[in-house]
């Protein structure tokens, strides 16, 4: 994958160090893309109905 196609605002609120800031805008990013793309435990024995009505 080489092409997230996304738009993405950050709202850095805090620090004064750009370096710093840098690398927690680049942490958070990589933790929430992580959770968004990783399966939920709690839903997976979850029957559906998709693709049966």
């Amino acid at each position: 994958m080489n092409h997230a196609q996304v738009t993405l605002h950050v709202d850095n609120l805090k620090g004064s160090n750009a370096h710093h800031q840098a690398e927690t805008i680049f942490k958070a990013f990589g933790r929430a893309l992580r959770m968004a793309l990783q399966r939920d435990p709690r839903t997976e024995d979850t029957p559906s109905t998709k693709g049966s009505l």
